[in-house]
């Protein structure tokens, strides 16, 4: 009985630490992609391209150890498979940020540990609104353009040779307009290109139904109650 409730106090007290360090994670993640932005505009060399190597890395390193620790506190309840479905629900995003680094064709997806350190203030569906709207989706275009314009501007016969051109074509893709001014030539150029299109598909139907669920529970609560007799 002792173990068990020990291991409960040590369980709080995680829990309690990991929701104070949310607003040091929310800067890191802004901080690891103006560290992306800089390494692609300034394509920096020498001990300037180390440091900031090692300033991206160490970023990612304490994201990493912050999921370890989560999955470590949740041990206890992973004997069951609604234990692991749990902590898959509540770390999903942290679990995607990790994973991406491995691949460089996914750099666009480097955004997810910028959303992972906005996720916790997502508290209730208004605020989910404005993070699609005022956060989300600009970072999505941002962080593509940066990926495609990476990926594209020394490839021969490529038309994306500016971060402006970069930023107009991430525009028009999203949108899934694609006037055809702009498009990569390289496979990691392409690669980002696709995802970029998922993603903006999976941004504008995650808006249209949260501001249709909150349209229709605004309805019910000013909707009457009935006659009163």
């Amino acid at each position: 009985m002792s173990f068990v409730v020990k291991v409960e106090s040590i369980s709080d007290r995680a829990q309690s630490f990991f929701k104070k360090s949310e607003f040091f994670l929310m800067i890191l993640g802004f901080a690891y992609l103006g560290i992306y932005t800089a390494e692609v505009l300034l394509e920096p060399t020498g001990a300037v391209a180390m440091i900031l190597w090692a300033a991206s890395a160490t970023v990612y390193v304490i994201f990493l150890v912050d999921l370890v620790a989560r999955f470590v506190i949740h041990i206890p309840r992973l004997g069951e498979i609604s234990g692991w479905v749990s902590f898959i629900k509540q770390n999903w995003l942290s679990i995607l940020a990790a994973l991406v680094p491995a691949f460089r064709a996914l750099r666009v997806l480097r955004v997810l540990i910028v959303l992972r350190g906005i996720a916790p203030y997502m508290v209730d569906r208004t605020h989910k609104v404005g993070l699609v709207v005022g956060v989300t989706f600009p970072l999505a275009l941002y962080t593509a353009a940066l990926s495609v314009f990476e990926a594209e501007r020394h490839a021969t016969g490529s038309n994306i040779q500016s971060f402006g051109d970069a930023l107009w074509w991430s525009v028009v893709s999203v949108t899934t307009v694609g006037y055809g001014d702009f498009y990569p030539v390289t496979q990691d150029g392409k690669a980002v290109a696709g995802i970029l299109m998922f993603v903006g598909i999976a941004l504008f139907s995650s808006l249209t139904a949260l501001v249709a669920a909150w349209v229709v529970e605004g309805q019910r609560t000013t909707e009457p109650s009935g006659d009163k007799s």
